[in-house]
């Protein structure tokens, strides 16, 4: 198996493919807005860590892509961004948006060459794609167990959905 075939397999497994974890698609299903802004001192709700996961991978999505990213100076907190509205249309946009952006990554990778895989992702130091992708598979997966951790405290978790 290339590692372009293992990526995809990782990224569908993080969006909506049941695998050894939930998938994000399940890790919310069902969840309403008010329960996704559900906070505990100064842990981060599940709407935060989807602006978190939304925001690395689109940033590094569109480096993938070269296209050219926008000038931003924002700390690693704050892409756990929320807006202060609970709104189920903006919870849903939000979600939305997360599915969208690895929809995206399975399409560029199906799309990719090995050439692409092997080249740098940085200019310093040089770190080829395919170890950028295993850090940001790995890091998806990471955020989604803790939304399903969230989901069993708070008990808005159906094992159902795949963990007991």
């Amino acid at each position: 198996m290339t590692s372009k075939a293992i990526f995809l397999k990782q990224m569908s497994a993080c969006l909506d493919q049941p695998n050894w974890f939930v998938p994000f698609t399940a890790s919310v299903n069902g969840l309403s807005a008010k329960e996704a802004s559900l906070k505990s001192g100064s842990a981060n709700s599940i709407w935060q860590i989807v602006n978190h996961l939304t925001f690395w991978n689109e940033r590094y999505l569109m480096r993938f892509k070269e296209l050219t990213l926008p000038e931003a100076s924002i700390s690693n907190d704050d892409t756990f961004n929320s807006d202060a509205s609970v709104s189920e249309e903006e919870w849903q946009s939000a979600v939305s948006a997360l599915k969208k952006v690895m929809t995206e990554w399975i399409i560029a990778l199906e799309e990719c060459t090995d050439e692409k895989m092997l080249s740098s992702a940085y200019k310093e130091p040089v770190e080829p794609w395919s170890s950028v992708i295993a850090n940001l598979t790995i890091h998806n997966a990471y955020h989604i167990g803790q939304i399903v951790e969230i989901r069993k405290i708070y008990g808005l978790w159906d094992a159902k959905n795949g963990v007991h």
